[in-house]
């Protein structure tokens, strides 16, 4: 599949992972719009969200609310979503942009995967 998120989540393309388990994929967008800009994924290729199973989707949450813990920025993150090229969604896998610009991660974050 040319999908560049099913590549990274198949590690056929490299990628600075935060977190992955059987279903998801987190890891650092290349272009990062804010301090920290993460992806969130599935594994599975899914376009949009009018494609992604509930259960999947809702691992995304809990992943997005368990991330802003563990770097203490509960009150200080945004989740963004572009359905659809219409909406500027750029890469055809559906994912979530998780951002903060909190004053303590601009040291930088380590990832779990130590890449």
């Amino acid at each position: 599949m040319n999908c560049i998120f099913c590549q990274i989540a198949g590690k056929e393309k490299p990628a600075k992972i935060y977190f992955e388990d059987d279903n998801l994929i987190v890891f650092s967008d290349i272009l990062p719009r804010a301090t920290l800009h993460l992806l969130l994924c599935p594994k599975k290729h899914y376009a949009t969200l009018l494609d992604i199973p509930d259960d999947i989707l809702m691992n995304l949450m809990e992943r997005a609310r368990i991330i802003s813990r563990e770097l203490k920025i509960e009150d200080n993150f945004r989740l963004v979503l572009n359905n659809g090229a219409k909406s500027g969604q750029i890469i055809e896998h559906f994912h979530f942009h998780f951002m903060s610009n909190a004053p303590h991660l601009s040291a930088g974050i380590k990832n779990q995967s130590g890449r």
